[in-house]
Parts: C-alpha cells; structure tokens; sequence
C-alpha cells in the first residue's frame, strides 16, 4: 500500500526538499503551505519525481485552519508520517511592545504543533508511523534578540522528547532535526558561500532516512552542520 507523509511549511524549504525525496519512492505528499501557486509547484515536483500528492493551505496560527488540516490528513486511507517544518520566526529584544508577535508566534510555532499532533497522533499510532519535527540550535542556546523564539523551540524540543516516551510502545517514532545553514531561500547568503551550506538533498535524505527505518529502531535526535564553514 502506498504511504502517505503530511509535510507542513512544504511549499519551499526543507518541507519540499523533503516531499520530493519521499515522493522518488512513491509515497502520496499531503503538501501544506500558505501560499497556493508555491504549493503548486511542490506538488508538480513531486509528481516529477515519482510520487502524488494534494494541497491544503491554512494559517498555523489559527487553531480551526490547524483541525481541519488534520481532519483532512485523516480522511486518507492512512498516515505514515508528519515532516512538522512550518514556524513563525520572532526576533528582537524582550519588550512590552512585542506581546502581539510574541502571542502569534506562541501560537503558530508552539500550540500549532502540539495541536496537529493531537490530532493526528491515532492515524500515526494506526500505522505505527513517524513524527518529526524540524528544529534548530535555539532548542538548546539562548541567542541575543532571540528570547522568545529560543523559549519556543526549548518547548517544542521538549515536547517531542516527551512524546516518543509516549508512544515508543506504540511503535511510532518522534524524531527531531536540527539543521544548521542550510541551502535555502530562506538563509542570507551575504558573507557566505551557498556551496558550502548543507543541500538541501543532504537533509532531505536524512529526514527521509529517519522515517523508512526498520521499525526496531528510532533516531530520535539528529544534528547536521555543514562540513566546512560557509562564512567567508
């Protein structure tokens, strides 16, 4: 039977690297975005590489659009794993001024998270399957202008710590990825070499990795750097 991963934040980014690495071994890509015309595109990407998929645009942020995108990922005839990429980023320093972006990201990185995995956690346990979650160094460092973002990702961090002492018995794996400077759009590349960053098929490869292994065995934390510094 064919297997299906829900990826978030997959209309660019690691989210698409990933949707077109597990779609060359044929899984169906439940793609989310918030952006119509880029999930589009992820989506002929992954056709081009062998898999099939359908597309589902909702903001992170609004706990209603987060159900029914996993009411929706639940109607399939099963689910085999969530690649959690979307998040909002907040940067600057601890001020009264910023507790309407502090709360937007509250919701769009931390509860958008662990509502999504509540709701779909019984399809995963169904087919004993895998979460993971794309993090980062500010789960474990405190970075200036980065209080809030570094207090969110801790919680995330230790959020799916917690759930795969949950569910190991289960069979469902949690695993978390923290990727350093990776290729992207998303990274500046001002005083830095691209070609040295991590590719985006190097992480893609990891992610899907982490999910295809036999089931006696789970990665459940995983670091990348790139192999030479890409600062010039």
């Amino acid at each position: 039977m064919v297997k299906t991963a829900l990826i978030t934040g997959a209309s660019s980014g690691i989210g698409q690297g990933t949707a077109i690495r597990l779609a060359s071994e044929g899984w169906h890509i439940l793609a989310h975005g918030r952006r119509s015309t880029a999930l589009e595109k992820t989506l002929e990407l992954v056709r081009y590489a062998g898999g099939t998929g359908e597309t589902f645009e909702a903001e992170m942020g609004n706990m209603e659009a987060v159900a029914e995108l996993a009411d929706w990922a639940t109607s399939r005839d099963r689910l085999d794993a969530l690649v959690h990429c979307a998040a909002k980023f907040t940067y600057g320093p601890v001020s009264t001024d910023r507790f309407d972006d502090w709360d937007q990201s509250i919701d769009q990185v931390l509860r958008a998270t662990i509502r999504l995995t509540a709701h779909i956690l019984p399809a995963i346990r169904n087919t004993e399957g895998t979460f993971v979650y794309i993090c980062g160094p500010t789960s474990w460092l405190g970075w200036k202008n980065h209080a809030i973002h570094c207090a969110l990702r801790h919680a995330q961090a230790g959020f799916a710590k917690a759930l795969f002492e949950d569910v190991r018995e289960d069979g469902v794996r949690v695993t978390l990825v923290h990727p350093g400077f990776v290729n992207t759009a998303g990274i500046n590349p001002e005083g830095k070499d691209p070609a040295k960053m991590i590719q985006m098929e190097d992480i893609a490869e990891v992610i899907a990795s982490s999910i295809t292994l036999p089931n006696t065995a789970c990665v459940t934390e995983l670091k990348l750097m790139p192999q030479r510094s890409p600062y010039l």
